[in-house]
């Protein structure tokens, strides 16, 4: 076995590095909000580079010493600024719509406006002449804001294609396949052009720092969306129903949220002699027995669709109706169905240790959402429903699931039930008629 600060635990560390620096460990694509945004910001800020852009490269053009090729690089930069505006302006329009194809459209098309960005990018450079262009820099920036604001694939091929470009073009202006510097009258008295050595170390250095930039800005990344699955999948979960955990991590959870009324249906579950099994078999056993109760009383809850609200000891709270609307009705079928299934595993589960449970249910009008401050707040729901809802609970009989009058006849003869007598429940002024499940 090796111990924490061992050689297994360095490996192990190493390959995580590794994992997190060279792969996509987040999946996860750019939302549809962030590419139609991105998109109005492209529209949006063309003008104000596109305007002294090709104010400056027509007053080059106007004494460039090779007059025949300037004007063929206006002609492209203008062919390829044309080309970016209508694709912007086409995923605007996709973006809006939903669905997998619009989805897919969308994506083609942020592909085509980041390839005419490093192109437009590379032929400005080429203008100037590429070994030498402080231009270069906006691949790195091209780099790092498709990889942190979009996704992994998309900065992947913001990287390479920006390093094909600088290094394909750079080669050729080296070998005078095509001209360096076209808008230029002399030659750029620069080592580069002179020392192919140099011009070698050059393309080799920046192929390298763009590719540094790319695994470290995925490295960040991945980082970050390893933190966010934490809090999300191990925090978050524990203690908000599965709906408001999604929400949250979208970030479209309001904590704050003024709680609201709405009918829901409420069951307490708990297990009889629970203090005397805890006497019997002892603090640790009785501690993995209650976790595995509670493990299978979640799972089952939320494969019905309800929301655990609470665990207090043995004790269980569960809702249907908060946070997700659902059919009055609906939810007094679910619940019954659910406590019903609880049930029939608890035989299962206890091994040589027999559990009972009981369980009381209860529909009617609540208050729901969080309560508390600002340093500490519950997700719950609160009212004269739920108080029923806990004293049917302690008023049935092991074993068996006793229900309010509402909850009975919102059921309207979907499950079998026997009367209960009146019963007078602490708290609550007038007799409650309740019905055993049958």
């Amino acid at each position: 076995m090796q111990t924490r600060g061992g050689p297994g635990h360095l490996g192990a560390s190493v390959r995580e590095f590794c994992r997190d620096f060279f792969t996509d460990t987040g999946a996860r694509r750019a939302p549809r909000q962030r590419i139609h945004a991105s998109a109005w910001v492209r529209l949006l800020s063309a003008p104000l580079v596109l305007v002294p852009t090709g104010l400056a490269l027509s007053m080059y053009a106007a004494r460039a010493p090779y007059p025949v090729h300037a004007r063929r690089v206006i002609a492209a930069w203008l062919l390829l600024q044309s080309a970016y505006l209508v694709a912007n302006a086409a995923l605007l329009a996709v973006s809006r719509r939903g669905g997998r194809d619009a989805s897919g459209i969308a994506r083609a098309l942020t592909y085509a406006v980041l390839t005419v960005e490093l192109v437009t990018n590379q032929l400005a450079m080429h203008a100037t002449g590429t070994l030498v262009s402080p231009s270069a820099l906006y691949i790195v920036m091209f780099v790092t804001v498709y990889r942190v604001f979009f996704d992994f694939r998309l900065g992947l091929f913001a990287a390479v294609l920006g390093v094909v470009l600088y290094c394909g073009v750079g080669a050729l202006e080296l070998a005078h396949v095509i001209r360096p510097h076209p808008l230029f009258s002399s030659p750029v008295p620069h080592l580069f052009y002179a020392e192919p050595a140099a011009a070698a170390t050059l393309l080799a250095t920046m192929s390298a720092g763009i590719s540094l930039v790319f695994f470290a800005s995925n490295y960040a990344v991945n980082q970050a969306e390893r933190l966010h699955r934490y809090l999300t999948e191990s925090i978050l979960r524990r203690y908000l129903p599965p709906s408001l955990v999604e929400r949250a991590a979208h970030g479209e959870l309001r904590m704050d949220a003024e709680p609201e009324r709405r009918v829901v249906t409420v069951m307490f579950t708990d297990l009889v002699g629970f203090t005397s099994l805890s006497e019997r078999l002892g603090a640790e056993a009785v501690g993995r027995l209650l976790n595995q109760y509670l493990s299978m009383i979640a799972d089952v809850a939320h494969a019905h669709g309800a929301t655990v609200d609470k665990f207090v000891g043995d004790a269980v709270m569960i809702v249907f109706g908060a946070p997700d609307p659902l059919d009055p009705a609906e939810q007094a079928r679910r619940c019954v169905a659910l406590a019903q299934d609880l049930q029939a595993a608890l035989p299962l589960l206890g091994g040589d240790v027999r559990l009972v449970a009981r369980a009381g249910i209860n529909t009617g009008e609540a208050v729901v959402g969080n309560f508390g401050s600002l340093s500490r707040s519950d997700y719950t729901v609160i009212g004269p429903a739920v108080n029923v809802a806990a004293r049917l609970e302690t008023a049935s009989e092991p074993g068996r699931i006793l229900v309010g009058e509402a909850t009975a006849r919102l059921l309207d003869g979907a499950v079998p039930l026997e009367p209960a007598c009146e019963l007078r429940l602490k708290g609550v002024a007038a007799p409650v008629r309740a019905f055993f499940v049958r």
